[in-house]
Parts: structure tokens; sequence; C-alpha cells
């Protein structure tokens, strides 16, 4: 195995079996084992595994591998997610840790009417294309996001 999948699962395997808050404490981790990398490389790992940053059930943020955080495509949780347009821009308002996984689900769903998101802890921008009526966007949300705007 190489250096790089090496590292890559040694990164996983501790963000999945413990709760990390941050890069040094995760460098520390790796340097503990033995694993010499640095911040910028570590940076670009996290970026490449999709890691994100979540809150865990103290309401502390903590690593998680981004396709972990939810088993589906599917952005559910029981408040109301509201949506609000101004030209071609629109804002996702939602429940605080949930922007990161929606801008994720977006913009890996490639839908015909977004050209890219941006994220806050519960905010989303997104950019439509000029062509794209407020109606298709929302529609499209929806295969995603099921209670958008209800």
């Amino acid at each position: 195995m190489s250096n790089k999948k090496y590292r890559f699962q040694i990164i996983k395997d501790l963000i999945t079996d413990q709760e990390i808050n941050n890069q040094d404490e995760l460098l520390k981790k790796l340097i503990d084992l033995d694993i010499s990398v640095t911040q910028a490389t570590l940076s670009r790992d996290l970026r490449e595994l999709k890691v994100s940053k979540v809150p865990n059930s103290s309401g502390q943020y903590i690593y998680r591998l981004t396709e972990s955080v939810a088993p589906t495509a599917t952005v559910t949780h029981n408040e109301k997610t509201s949506l609000i347009f101004s030209n071609n821009l629109g804002v996702i308002k939602t429940k605080p840790g949930y922007a990161n996984r929606i801008a994720f689900e977006i913009d890996n769903t490639h839908f015909n009417t977004i050209i890219g998101t941006i994220a806050g802890d519960d905010t989303v921008l997104i950019v439509l294309k000029e062509e794209s009526s407020r109606e298709e966007v929302t529609n499209e949300l929806r295969r995603i996001i099921p209670n958008i705007n209800k």
C-alpha cells in the first residue's frame, strides 16, 4: 500500500473511531503513529477525503467523513428549511450544523439550475443559472430536501 493510501486509511480510522476537533489534534495523533505529514499535506488530505466538521451530541464540532454524515442523498431533519431568492441567488436557512451537508449534496447532485454553493453553519448561498426559474430550482432542491418551504 502506498504511503498516501496508508495515511488516508489511518486518517479515516482516526476520524471514524474518535472525536477529533481540529487539525493540530489529528496531526499529533498521526505523529504518535509514526506517520510523518505536514500541516499543508494534512489539509489537502482532509479535502480529498471529503472530511467535514459536524456537531457532535455536545454541540462541539468534530471531523467526520462527509459520506458518513448522512447515509442517503436526502437531507432530513425535523425543522423547516426555508429558501429565499434574490435575483439569481438563493439562500437556504436550516438547522445549525446542516448547511455544509446540504451544500455538499447540492454540488454533487449537479442540478441543471444551480451553478454552485457556499455554506456557513446554518445558511447555504446558492448561485442559480440565469435562465433558471425559482420554481425549477425549488422543485430540484425538493429531491434532496423534501421539507423545503413547506
